[in-house]
């Protein structure tokens, strides 16, 4: 299955959109939003997509009760982390917030794959056997050192994942 990994989208509402649409035309049977949703209002866009979406909060999400009384019909919310299994897969989500929670799952070994966000920079690198993605922001320029918007595509088949620029 291919999985949407989307992060730090920061209330870039168009962006948000644009994310959807190639969340949509890649076919994913599962988007993943790993933190700083920001807005409920803004993550109520999520609306738009043929999946499921599933996601942690992070550190700039203020009002998670609102963001589940709004959105909870269609978002499934976690607070800090979050483990799935998805065709056999385990994946283990976090913002990056708290970065022992990423630190500790890679140094495990027990996931194939570990999703986190927070630093804005985009990146796929294996520690040990454990994919490690941070599909980056939606923000376009978070500091001179930090420029870009990107989504990503993870997929079970293969534990591998493909980063994509707006």
């Amino acid at each position: 299955m291919k999985i949407g990994v989307i992060s730090d989208t920061h209330d870039q509402r168009l962006r948000i959109l644009e994310a959807i649409d190639i969340f949509n035309r890649e076919k994913v049977g599962l988007a993943v939003h790993c933190g700083d949703w920001v807005s409920p209002f803004s993550a109520a866009r999520f609306s738009a997509l043929k999946c499921p979406i599933k996601g942690v909060f992070g550190n700039n999400d203020g009002d998670k009760n609102m963001h589940r009384q709004r959105n909870g019909d269609f978002v499934e919310y976690h607070d800090e982390k979050m483990e799935i299994a998805v065709d056999g897969i385990k994946i283990f989500v976090t913002h990056g917030h708290l970065p022992q929670l990423a630190e500790n799952a890679l140094k495990s070994g027990k996931y194939d794959a570990v999703f986190s966000g927070h630093s804005h920079v985009a990146h796929v690198k294996t520690v040990g056997k454990t994919l490690w993605l941070n599909p980056g922001t939606l923000v376009d320029e978070t500091s001179d050192k930090v420029k870009g918007m990107s989504v990503a595509i993870y997929d079970t088949k293969t534990n591998s994942a493909r980063l994509i620029s707006l």
